[in-house]
Formats: structure tokens, C-alpha cells, sequence
């Protein structure tokens, strides 16, 4: 789910619109527009979420449940604009779920203004809106505002969810005897410069070294509370910086360290709004616990029913702002004693 306030106004806008919200261009989907009223007659995005099209009639509640919590500066949701878009194969299950979808939006007394379907969001492609009878095309998403606005902000839309995926993906590891000689090395300074360089490197906006990386590995890999902590402070710096930063530093890791640095990566991630990206973060953390046999991270379990049950970003986001710097000051000291 993404939050915006950002207005639409034809079907052709909206379904152009879609991939920059979203993050990335869906296929074999639905697509739900959660729409606020702002007092002036208009109506203003509050969210925006996903759902497989062959799994849409099962997670019609589901879907309804989270983006009804969903608000503008607290003005509710109201209203919802559907869009199945899916192929001749898909299309069949994509429709039933709008369907229960829609009904399940209207349990809420929430009103469904717009339901649309298309093949897909390729400029030129025929739409059919489905409560008019009526046809278009599809316009040149890469052309909208909010495609454009993402292009200068330096994010990226991805061209469908493989994309993002592929974020996720294990690289070559880097062995922890790397970080264990650092810390004999460093002693004390271990955490204190470990945590200093990342601040100093997601400020930047720089890739991560394998020296600087493998240390983050060493302390995440001890599973505590408190490392966790530390790192979600990295906020200040900017949460779409530091989910880079985090995705980066997970690729090269393994087990409990990767699984933790996921699920960092996925809380930054839903902060900032692109909640396509932070559910398929979370997907890779859960792969890795399984694969590896490990318990999985407490905060990837309670950060994924958050997202499941459609909070807010606002409201997750509030998790990183009782983190202060002597807060992280205190735990240092601890989270040395573990390594």
C-alpha cells in the first residue's frame, strides 16, 4: 500500500498513474485506489494496494479491512477506484475479485467510483470502465507527473514485480571471519564506528563496503532487540537512503543477519510509502529463515501483520522517532557485550 495526495481525474489518468504509484507496472492483478474526500469536493489518494488477480476473491476482506483504516491529514477513506488488469487468461479471476472486492468496500460503506479493466497498462492499450460501458486506451504512464516526479526524486518504476524481486536476491556472501577480525581489531570502537560510518554512508547516499557490511552482519546476526534499535534510527537520514542502504547490506549476508536486514529494509521501505517493495523485502526475509532453518525475526512477524492490517505508514513510521540518539547511546554498550 502507498500513500499519496495526489488527485486523479479521467480512467486513462488513473490507469497511467498506477505504476508510479505502485512502484512498479502489475500484471494478472487488482488494483484498489483508496480515495479520502478533502471537504472540497475533490478527492484525494490515501493508498493504494495490490492483490494477485487469482488470489483477489480470498483477500477481498482482507483488502477492504486494511484500506478502509487508511486516511489524508484524517480525513477517511470513502471511496475506491478498482482496476483489474489482467490478460484473456487472468481476466476471468481478476473480474470475480473486483467484484468481491467492491462488496467487500461497500460492507464498509465505502462507494466504488470508478471499476475498470485492461490487458495491461501499455501505452495504447484498450480499457473498458466497467460500470459506463465505455472504452479508451491506455496513455504513456512514463509520461504522467508522478512518473516523472519519481524519475527526479531518483526512484526508479520498476518494470513489473520480478523487478523489484530481484532487489531482494542473495549476492556473493561475505564471510564473517571479515567482520571477526575487524572486531578484535577495533575493540571497543567496534559498534561506535560501525554505527557512525553507516549514518556517515546512507547521508552520503554511498554503497556500502564489504568491510563496512560484513561488521553490520556481525551485529545483526546476534538477533537482539536492541541492534534493531540502533539501526531504525537511522531514519534521520532519510528512510528512502537508508532502505537502500539496507537492501544492499542484505544481499552479500545470510541466515539470521539477512533475514534481519530485510526486514530493516522493509520497515524503511513502508515508510516511504512503497509498500509493493516492503512486502516483497519481508517475502525474501521469511525465504531465508526457512531455507536456513532459523527462527525468524520477531519484528519481520509484527512489521508484516502492520502491513497486513494496513497501518498507516505515518503510524509505523512513529516507531523510529522514539529512537534518539541516547537511546542508541545507551544500547551500544549492551548490544557490545553480545558479540
Amino acid at each position: 500500500m502507498t500513500q499519496r495526495s495526489v488527485s486523479l481525474t479521467t480512467a486513462a489518468d488513473t490507469l497511467a498513474a498506477i505504476p508510479a504509484m505502485l512502484g512498479h507496472t502489475p500484471d494478472s492483478s487488482v488494483v484498489v485506489i483508496a480515495l479520502a474526500d478533502n471537504g472540497q469536493g475533490a478527492h484525494l489518494i490515501a493508498a493504494i494496494g495490490r492483490v494477485d488477480a487469482d488470489q483477489a476473491e480470498a483477500a477481498a476482506v482482507q483488502t477492504a479491512d486494511g484500506l478502509a483504516r487508511q486516511s489524508v491529514d484524517g480525513a477517511p477513506v470513502t471511496a475506491v477506484i478498482l482496476a483489474a488488469i489482467a490478460d484473456a487468461t487472468h481476466a476471468g479471476a481478476a473480474l470475480i475479485g473486483l467484484d468481491a472486492i467492491r462488496d467487500a468496500f461497500t460492507a464498509h460503506g465505502i462507494t466504488t467510483t470508478r471499476a475498470l479493466h485492461t490487458y495491461s497498462l501499455t501505452a495504447g492499450t484498450a480499457f473498458t470502465d466497467l460500470d459506463n460501458f465505455t472504452d479508451g486506451t491506455v496513455p504513456d504512464p512514463a509520461s504522467t507527473t508522478l512518473a516523472t516526479a519519481r524519475t527526479v526524486n531518483g526512484r526508479v518504476i520498476a518494470g513489473s514485480r520480478a523487478d523489484i524481486e530481484a532487489r531482494f536476491t542473495p549476492t556473493a556472501e561475505i564471510p564473517e571471519s571479515l567482520a571477526l577480525a575487524a572486531a578484535t581489531t577495533m575493540a571497543t570502537d567496534f559498534l561506535p564506528v560501525t554505527f557512525d560510518e553507516l549514518a556517515a554512508v546512507i547521508h552520503a547516499r554511498e554503497i556500502p563496503s564489504a568491510d563496512l557490511t560484513a561488521r553490520i552482519g556481525l551485529v545483526l546476526a546476534t538477533g537482539h532487540a536492541e541492534v534493531r534499535d540502533a539501526f531504525l534510527s537511522m531514519a534521520v537520514h532519510g528512510d528512502a537512503d537508508a532502505a537502500d542502504a539496507f537492501t544492499r547490506i542484505a544481499a552479500p549476508l545470510r541466515g539470521t543477519a539477512r533475514a534481519q536486514a530485510l526486514t530493516i529494509a522493509a520497515y524503511f521501505l513502508y515508510c516511504t510509502g512503497d509498500g509493493a517493495a516492503a512486502n516483497i523485502a519481508l517475502d525474501a526475509a521469511e525465504r531465508t529463515a526457512e531455507r536456513a532453518n532459523i527462527t525468524l525475526p520477531s519484528f519481520t512477524t509484527l512489521l508484516r501483520r502492520a502491513v497486513r492490517a494496513g497501518m498507516p505508514p505515518a503510524e509505523v513510521k512513529g516507531i523510529s522517532h522514539a529512537i534518539t540518539p541516547d537511546y542508541v547511546a545507551t544500547h551500544i554498550g549492551r548490544v557490545q557485550s553480545y558479540i
